[in-house]
């Protein structure tokens, strides 16, 4: 009876939210390698000309860039002499006193802008689909709750795929029988397919709700014995620091010299900006031995005097804390390198065939 129960309960969770799941596994599935794809389809932008000469230093790059515009709010540069730099514009809108970010890719050695590749642009597109359906607020509560409803897809589908059997043969779990048709084919595809992808689903659903739900992500905080205040709030100064215009008293000359004092060789680096009455300068850079591309550790210097005020490791941080920092390479794949990025690739995209085979046999059984 329990049995049956789960099923029908299977069902409808499946069939109410198959759809949303799917377009949140293609969108994902096709968002995964966009950084590398972007750099493949526009390389005029992305990628410059190494010159002999070093390039140029962030106060010398901020002065030129500061010419075309005085809103930049932030400057993403690479160890790659072939990577084009980025730097943010924070730009505020006449109509509704809002301000809007863009990024623009830079040569370092120029301080040329090259512009935004087109290709940007679609897989931003794909991005906001993957989250929010396009539909802002609206879309992300839908994404929310369908990540829930994956969560009891796995649940009641494992309780389901369970061998009533005391034997575990591994065929009952994976073997795909090419010689069924019809209904007993799709069901055997879907129950295969479902297992094999399950571990990642679940690795998907886990972390995507920290962004879904605060209460999730101060829960999640609370079990890993992190304090959520503290966290919350270095993360809200790092946003504040990232979403606006350089202040007047800068002297990103010094604020340099200190961090190449302190880090002589990193991997990338994002230096922002500071605004209004704030004093301080941060840079949050990746180490040459960098455990996974989020892996970030973070340095605030004073404005003024660049003088070093505070310098978070991630190598120092206790586990919980690399586990909270570390949820987007794990939903990525990226926290296990390219490898886990195409397993988690093809994975996502695998949801879209489960909404479908789940979708006939459902059909075909009301029949």
């Amino acid at each position: 009876m329990f049995r049956r129960i789960c099923l029908q309960l299977h069902w409808l969770i499946g069939i109410s939210a198959g759809l949303v799941l799917a377009i949140m596994g293609l969108s994902g599935g096709m968002y995964s390698f966009s950084s590398e794809l972007i750099q493949l389809i526009d390389p005029q932008i992305t990628r410059v000309s190494p010159s002999n000469a070093a390039a140029l230093s962030p106060a010398i790059l901020l002065e030129k860039i500061s010419q075309h515009s005085p809103y930049v709010s932030s400057l993403s540069l690479s160890d790659d002499p072939e990577q084009a730099a980025r730097v943010g514009f924070m730009t505020p809108q006449a109509d509704s006193g809002a301000k809007k970010f863009e990024q623009q890719y830079l040569n370092p050695y120029t301080a040329e802008l090259l512009g935004k590749p087109a290709s940007e642009d679609f897989f931003r597109v794909v991005l906001n689909l993957h989250r929010k359906l396009a539909l802002d607020q609206g879309g992300k509560a839908l994404t929310g709750a369908a990540t829930l409803a994956l969560l009891l897809l796995i649940i009641s589908g494992m309780y389901l795929r369970w061998p009533t059997t005391k034997s575990l043969n591994w065929r009952s779990w994976l073997y795909l029988d090419w010689r069924l048709s019809g209904r007993d084919f799709l069901s055997r595809l879907h129950v295969v397919l479902a297992t094999i992808a399950m571990l990642a689903y679940l690795v998907f659903a886990l972390t995507s709700l920290s962004w879904s739900y605060e209460w999730y992500r101060k829960g999640l905080n609370a079990l890993l014995g992190n304090d959520s205040a503290t966290i919350s709030k270095t993360a809200n100064a790092s946003r504040a620091a990232s979403n606006q215009s350089p202040s007047k008293a800068l002297d990103l000359a010094a604020v340099w010299t200190s961090f190449r004092t302190e880090v002589p060789h990193y991997q990338k680096l994002i230096l922002l900006l500071p605004s209004g009455s704030a004093s301080t300068v941060q840079i949050l850079y990746l180490d040459k031995q960098a455990a996974h591309p989020y892996a970030n550790n973070r340095m605030v210097f004073d404005a003024a005097s660049g003088v070093l005020q505070t310098h978070e490791r991630y190598a120092d941080k206790s586990p919980s804390a690399k586990l909270m920092a570390s949820l987007y390479a794990l939903h990525s794949g990226s926290f296990f390198g390219s490898a886990g990025m195409l397993i988690m690739m093809l994975v996502a995209l695998l949801m879209p065939v489960l909404a479908v085979t789940g979708w006939t046999m459902y059909l075909s059984r009301r029949r």
